[in-house]
């Protein structure tokens, strides 16, 4: 009952270096592998990660995938992987060194538990006054209660977040794939590890949080400025309204469904005409505004994926 860590990098050649070596230093009592996931880099990551780890005595891989999307990249690597958990690490996480031995303790004491997230920290540095008011986004910060099962439709940060890997086999045997692909090259679309977590609820199993797991989240200065949030802001809303798909206990009907999308759209309407005449004095007004464009857009776009999206977990996940 050991781990596989994914790894799943784009140009991750300058972020790489203490997320490979916190990897390299784990204290486990149990063997692990590790899988870096090439995304269509156009840099040295793939020779950089081979020098660092050639000689670190791991069992580790590295494959090159060209079909950008970190989603698909994520599942080619779950294709490699030879243990009963997985670790979504991303390439600028750097794991507290009992990582390994805390999640697999827990995991294993808990036959039930279909993903386990954990507690993302922002490295000692000097943040402007807005941050903190939105650093979720980032990755960062209490996912919940400690080991108490989330509420439905509820969902993990993708970073450091395990998955047990017989749940995502049984995904797969049902031919369920990704309607998100996450983030493209320096795209900041997301929403893969929202679908993920929706999924494996769907499935009967739960979802928790661990306040002992811990990591450092080495997000950059360049990344902690509010013009890349509202950026961040518009990846994560470019998934609306498929995640809603997956909501099959408050739309069991198609028509229940249906009544929604309408709805929401005429929400979308209504905020954007409310945010156009309303002041954007503050950061929030600020984000408001931004994201119910973005979601407008993201309607528009993604209408009869999520229509398609539903029938389609109406099949796989339906009583």
């Amino acid at each position: 009952m050991s781990c596989s860590i994914i790894i799943c990098t784009y140009n991750g050649e300058t972020k790489l270096q203490n997320t490979l070596k916190a990897i390299i230093n784990q204290e486990t009592t149990f063997p692990w592998e590790l899988i870096i996931i090439d995304n269509n880099s156009s840099d040295n990551t793939f020779s950089f990660s081979e020098s660092l780890l050639k000689n670190s005595g791991i069992d580790y891989r590295i494959e090159r995938f060209s079909k950008p999307g970190k989603m698909y990249a994520f599942w080619h690597g779950i294709s490699f992987a030879k243990y009963a958990f997985i670790l979504d690490c991303d390439d600028d996480n750097e794991l507290f060194p009992d990582f390994l031995e805390e999640g697999l303790k827990i995991l294993n004491a808990k036959p039930k538990l279909g993903a386990l997230g954990s507690l993302g920290i922002l490295p000692a540095q000097k943040v402007p006054d807005w941050f903190n008011q939105f650093s979720k986004s980032y990755a960062l910060g209490p996912q919940g209660r400690n080991l108490e099962p989330l509420p439905k439709f509820a969902y993990l940060y993708g970073a450091g977040c395990f998955y047990r890997k017989s749940i995502l086999n049984d995904l797969s045997e049902k031919e369920f794939e990704s309607l998100l692909s996450c983030r493209k090259g320096e795209e900041l679309t997301s929403g893969g590890d929202v679908e993920f977590c929706h999924a494996i609820q769907l499935l009967g199993y739960d979802l928790m949080y661990s306040e002992t797991l811990k990591f450092f989240h080495n997000i950059g200065s360049e990344r902690i400025s509010f013009e890349y949030y509202l950026r961040l802001k518009r990846g994560i809303s470019s998934s609306f309204p498929i995640l809603a798909s997956y909501n099959l206990d408050t739309y069991p009907a198609f028509n229940d469904f249906r009544k929604h999308l309408i709805s929401s759209f005429f929400l979308l309407v209504k905020g954007i005409i409310k945010t156009a005449f309303l002041p954007q004095n503050n950061y929030q007004r600020k984000v408001d505004y931004v994201v119910v464009r973005a979601k407008f857009f993201a309607f528009l776009k993604n209408y009869q994926v999520a229509v398609d999206g539903y029938k389609r977990n109406q099949k796989i996940f339906g009583s």
